[in-house]
């Protein structure tokens, strides 16, 4: 059941984006990867509403701890290229537990779901994140 509601949202970020991209707005572009990741190389990302740093991506990732349901862990992540001027390949920055910054715009955005809180016109790049016992996968391929 997860794992379609995960689709789902995928989905709907991937729309928001080529939304964002007929609309004239700014998007980070397109790169092939896969990054894995555990707790030991992220551990900051499995505490509650937790959120750390890995590579992979055009910038850098930042994964999102979206809930812990009986040690089972659903992540989201994002390209830390900030989509306001994407050609800069600013990297967004932790703020707190639900949000993040781009240091040069001030552009400001949820965790939870990538979308836009100031300055900002499109949602933050997200990627899939997929599960194989106590690792994690991070990819677009």
């Amino acid at each position: 059941m997860w794992i379609i509601r995960n689709y789902i949202l995928f989905s709907l970020f991937a729309l928001l984006a080529v939304a964002c991209d007929k609309g004239g707005c700014n998007v980070v572009p397109n790169v092939t990867f896969n990054q894995t990741f555990s707790q030991a190389t992220a551990s900051d990302a499995f505490r509650p509403n937790g959120s750390d740093y890995i590579s992979g991506g055009v910038s850098g990732l930042i994964v999102y701890n979206i809930s812990n349901v009986a040690g089972t862990y659903k992540f989201v992540a994002y390209d830390r290229c900030s989509p306001v001027n994407p050609e800069q390949r600013n990297q967004v920055v932790i703020s707190n537990a639900f949000y993040v910054e781009d240091p040069v715009s001030g552009a400001k955005w949820f965790l939870k779901d990538g979308s836009p809180i100031d300055v900002a016109e499109c949602p933050l790049k997200p990627y899939y994140v997929s599960s194989f016992g106590n690792s994690y996968t991070v990819g677009n391929n």
